[in-house]
């Protein structure tokens, strides 16, 4: 019985169809962030396909599909298909460093807002691995051209974005729409891994209508990765892998040579382009008034792209390369690396409190993100992989020269998507993709080398005693698996999306009661929630001030329990003290030595982060210790002085110390730099320094500017009124005092006995 025609296949062929579909996928609440549900759609479709594989291979001794999966497996130990088992020895590295990791359950679970970590990378192999074991020639075109298909409707959708059309479905973007993958940049890398190989096909096609079809799908693809994502990462890949593709074309012919010269035209016009729009100060009316073009042209900037913080970034990352050079920090924990020797000297860098350029979880180049986790030997198997595959398809080229354009194609896909991952990093979308293509280059690489047919149903063969009672045995922890890991975990996440979507709403009680009932579901998921909580707090404590000792305290909690899980995640420990400040500031100094001590090891985790010592002096500020403040702030300083929060704590702790003109310099310069010191919460910072050391003229005028912001505010014209007293202007001290009956009635017994000690 011929395979193709076996219908013990067909699961196999809808599974991998299913899979496919998954970039399209991005419906919230359930599957957000989009990676997130994807994933987990993936593991539970791939886990039936793997008990449906272990039933085939131990269970079906006489069915040819089983026979040929068996055999297959025995031609590649025996013949030792060098690519396949670089593959298993790159999953094995990373197990490796899962297991010595600093986090070991959050390198091995990863989290939904990335949806890495090793098992992720452990099913990515298994389904190329099955992909490569099962899927013949014809499968393989199918499972292209539906992947083709696929593409096309991930791009359409960007489209629409832009455009703002269906914009009562989609979510429109005018600028760079991510389509339904998460953001452009991995939406252009998605794109370009199809699009060599669609090329290619187009190539190689007889048929009229379907290379149109190949060749048209080229064009779109170009068209939403150049114009729609405008990704300078996928620019250059696209620029290498055209180079490879046209000047090595394993076939030679005059319209080639043509098509070559006309490349390289393109390519001089295009650098050309580039080097007008950056040397010119304005563009022509049309580019600044077609949005698209405008975006494009901004992309192209020569020094926006020398300045971008990646660079900066890295320099980073290679200390951390250095100080774990052989199985990293592990999977999903180069946040620890960077954190370790973060240095606001290197250029580009600059204070950021929360994400962005101070919080790197990800390396936007796939050298550092894999030596950083995993260490240099994973990187050099990685590489290894990828080379040993080039190099064999292009022994190929030569031994089967009517499918060497498959070959190339490959080939050029590799190469820009090395080139492309230099300044990016993967999702699922783009991991999906190119696991089926290393799947895909171990099967041609295979069937090239195994010329032999495959007749024995006896290798590899296992008689198991009772095939129903191990079938039992394995389905079993299959059903668990896909429910207490996929589906739990799936359906948590949807309550915390629940919880963010009501918070940002400002239903804050409801966002709270939805978290609350999902606390303690315990799962991978623990440390997430815990974060997402107090992120809902912190909004909450900004609309709700008067709520903020019972939410902070809250907080602590969450953030103590989260120190648990993931110790040496720094901003665990800088949020913890961040919260306490609040209780601090609201009575409770029993609490500063438990502040002191978590910036201590916030502080030990990444010294060089400012946003530790700008906590810090506010805690010594709290409790009153200036010296401590004063010296905070400088260090704070001596890191990065562009920061005006550093020169404004320095000033407030000066002040209180009774350093007037000291003092009074450094809140110039926190205003020269942009730091706002005439609003409710500044001034309030500001009276509470001058109040150290009674210095009233200054409270005099902090006090008026206070009532002009807030004129309805009978403590600030309470304390104005005190402040007259202690001037000896009765007269002005009482006229204040009577403006607090107008605005607070009940309070005129206290006004009254004010103003009879004026007299």
């Amino acid at each position: 019985m011929e395979i193709n025609k076996n219908k013990s296949k067909q699961p196999y062929l809808i599974g991998f169809f299913l899979i496919l579909i998954l970039p399209l996928l991005n419906i919230p609440p359930l599957f957000s962030p989009p990676d997130w549900g994807k994933t987990i759609i993936f593991r539970i479709i791939l886990s039936f396909l793997i008990f449906l594989s272990l039933y085939h291979i131990f269970f079906q001794n006489n069915n040819a599909f089983s026979i040929t999966i068996k055999n297959k497996l025995y031609e590649i130990i025996k013949k030792k298909l060098l690519p396949f088992w670089l593959l298993i020895s790159f999953l094995l590295l990373l197990f490796l460093a899962t297991i010595f990791s600093l986090n070991p359950s959050f390198s091995f679970w990863g989290s939904p807002y990335r949806a890495g970590g090793f098992l992720n990378s452990l099913f990515y192999v298994i389904f190329s691995v099955l992909a490569f074991l099962i899927l013949k020639k014809n499968d393989w075109k199918k499972i292209w051209n539906f992947s083709f298909i696929i593409g096309i409707l991930v791009a359409l959708i960007a489209i629409f974005q832009q455009f703002n059309l269906f914009s009562n479905i989609l979510i429109s973007d005018p600028t760079r729409p991510a389509s339904t993958v998460g953001g452009p940049i991995f939406l252009a890398i998605y794109l370009l891994l199809l699009s060599f190989l669609a090329l290619s096909f187009g190539l190689k096609e007889k048929n009229s209508i379907k290379k149109l079809f190949y060749l048209s799908t080229v064009a779109f693809f170009l068209f939403t990765i150049i114009l729609i994502t405008q990704t300078r990462a996928a620019f250059i890949g696209l620029t290498i892998g055209f180079l490879w593709f046209l000047l090595f074309y394993p076939i030679f012919s005059k319209k080639l040579t043509y098509l070559k010269i006309s490349f390289i035209i393109i390519l001089l016009l295009a650098a050309f382009g580039v080097f007008y729009i950056n040397t010119r100060s304005k563009l022509p009316r049309f580019f600044e008034e077609n949005k698209v073009l405008n975006n494009f042209t901004q992309r192209l900037s020569i020094s926006n792209a020398l300045s971008d913080v990646r660079f900066s970034g890295w320099i980073i990352l290679s200390k951390a390369v250095k100080s774990k050079p052989l199985l990293g920090y592990g999977p999903e924990n180069l946040s620890i690396g960077f954190d370790k020797y973060y240095n606001l000297s290197i250029p580009n860098l600059t204070y950021s409190f929360g994400p962005g350029t101070g919080w790197w979880d990800r390396a936007h180049n796939f050298v550092f993100d894999i030596s950083v986790t995993s260490g240099i030997p994973t990187l050099l198997i990685y590489l290894l992989l990828l080379s040993t595959i080039f190099w064999q398809l292009q022994k190929l080229k030569k031994k089967n020269p009517p499918e060497s354009i498959i070959y190339h194609g490959i080939q050029a896909t590799l190469i820009a998507y090395v080139a492309t991952n230099f300044l990016s990093f993967d999702t699922f979308s783009t991991y999906l993709i190119f696991f089926l293509l290393i799947s895909y280059s171990l099967f041609l690489i295979f069937e090239q080398e195994n010329t032999t047919p495959i007749i024995s149903n006896e290798r590899l063969t296992v008689y198991p005693y009772r095939k129903i009672t191990i079938a039992i045995l394995l389905f079993i922890p299959m059903i668990w698996f896909i429910w207490e890991y996929n589906i739990k975990p799936l359906q948590i996440n949807k309550e915390i999306n629940w919880a963010n979507y009501y918070s940002k709403n400002k239903k804050y009680e409801q966002s709270i009661e939805k978290i609350e009932g999902i606390l303690e579901s315990h799962s991978f998921l623990d440390h997430y929630i815990r974060l997402q909580y107090t992120d809902i707090i912190g909004e909450y404590i900004k609309r709700k001030p008067e709520k903020k000792i019972e939410l902070a305290e809250k907080a602590i909690e969450l953030l103590k329990e989260n120190t648990e899980i993931r110790p040496y995640y720094t901003r665990n420990w800088l949020s913890l003290a961040s919260y306490t400040n609040i209780l601090i500031a609201n009575g409770q100094n029993e609490l500063k030595d438990d502040a002191n001590y978590y910036l201590e090891k916030a502080y030990e985790l990444s010294p060089g982060h400012q946003e530790i010592f700008i906590e810090w002096a506010k805690t010594h500020l709290l409790t009153k210790e200036y010296k401590k403040a004063k010296e905070k702030a400088q260090e704070c300083i001596n890191l990065n002085p562009k920061p005006s929060i550093c020169w404004w704590y320095k000033g407030l702790a000066q002040i209180s110390l009774n350093e007037i003109k000291q003092g009074k310099e450094s809140i110039k310069i926190a205003e020269e730099k942009e730091y706002i010191i005439d609003s409710e919460k500044s001034l309030l910072e500001l009276a509470n320094a001058y109040i150290e050391n009674n210095n009233y003229q200054e409270l005099l005028k902090i006090y008026k500017e206070l009532i002009i912001l807030k004129p309805k505010n009978y403590q600030y014209h309470g304390s104005l009124a005190t402040v007259y007293k202690e001037l000896g202007m009765f007269e002005k001290a009482k006229e204040e005092a009577l403006k607090i009956i107008r605005l607070k009635p009940e309070a005129r017994n206290e006004v009254n006995i004010f103003i009879k000690s004026l007299r």
